[in-house]
């Protein structure tokens, strides 16, 4: 084909698919329209990766304070630490926060285990909030597992 015949061919099916409607929009052309009417009658929420309500701030403050804490622990602890900051990776994922970081620095073994205590002592304030919500049960899941590996964690002399 030549050039000019191929481009006067797609022209030609171009404008036949702008002027003809697909079937779903022959069967029923206001579909959209109230789809987008429906959005609009509704109450503004900004959306969020476990629906449309953001997380608690303080399930953020908790997660997010733990996180730093065992990111400046020691690393030697059997890879407990590193799996308890997995978990809590895990938790900021549902809270909508991303937590990075793999913290291996070198302090003392007692400013360590310190460090690992206060880290337990903020999440099991997270444990017993009383707080609710679907974000909020997903992340107690990882929470309390990053509580086991913290208790673990803590027996390694």
């Amino acid at each position: 084909m030549q050039p000019a015949r191929v481009a006067v061919a797609a022209t030609v099916l171009l404008t036949v698919a702008v002027a003809f409607p697909s079937p779903s929009q022959a069967q029923n052309p206001y579909r959209q329209n109230r789809r987008n009417a429906l959005r609009a009658s509704r109450p503004y929420m900004p959306a969020g990766a476990y629906g449309a309500r953001p997380a608690n701030p303080a399930d953020v403050q908790a997660v997010t304070q733990a996180y730093r804490l065992l990111e400046q622990a020691d690393h030697d602890y059997q890879g407990h630490r590193a799996k308890a900051m997995k978990h809590l990776h895990q938790a900021g994922k549902v809270l909508g926060v991303m937590l990075k970081g793999d913290g291996k620095t070198k302090e003392q073994q007692g400013t360590s285990d310190e460090l690992l205590k206060q880290a337990q002592t903020v999440l099991q304030k997270f444990n017993a909030s009383g707080a609710s919500g679907v974000r909020h049960n997903k992340a107690m899941t990882h929470i309390q597992n990053a509580l086991g590996e913290l208790n673990t964690a803590l027996t390694i002399k």
